[in-house]
């Protein structure tokens, strides 16, 4: 993967936090950064998504992220038996204070897939990053006004 630190103007930048469980053995590393027609795509691997905690997901939208998606194991192939479904809950209680705040919900989601590749894990990305297109860029960039 090409590593890019600058996103051009009207691209979105998309956060990905994946479980290395869930990795495809052709995929390594553990944080990459690819830049795809639309997107600055930044991927971190997380020891499990568990580990995935509340005020860090928060952290990466207040730093200008304008989504951040989380791949999780299906429930049923956790290594860690509960680790997907505590990263769901943390997920659905993001998403619940970005709606008290009035931002929308949409800049978080969740998908449960197994054998990522990293052709995947941007197919993913764009997916999200279709879902808050209509939203424009985040409004909680430093340094931007309501």
């Amino acid at each position: 993967m090409t590593k890019k630190s600058q996103k051009p103007e009207g691209d979105l930048e998309v956060v990905v936090l994946y479980c290395q469980h869930g990795l495809s053995e052709q995929a390594q590393g553990s944080a990459w950064s690819e830049q795809v027609p639309g997107i600055l795509l930044r991927a971190v691997m997380m020891p499990c998504s568990s580990k995935i905690e509340v005020p860090y997901i928060l952290k990466i939208l207040e730093s200008g992220a304008d989504a951040v998606q989380i791949v999780a194991c299906p429930e049923q192939s956790c290594k860690f038996l509960v680790g997907s479904l505590r990263a769901e809950k943390r997920i659905e209680y993001v998403r619940g204070l970005l709606e008290q705040i009035g931002y929308d919900p949409e800049r978080v989601g969740i998908s449960r897939k197994l054998s990522q590749s990293p052709e995947k894990l941007i197919e993913i990305a764009r997916a999200r990053a279709e879902a808050v297109r209509p939203l424009g860029i985040n409004p909680m960039k430093k340094g931007e006004q309501q």
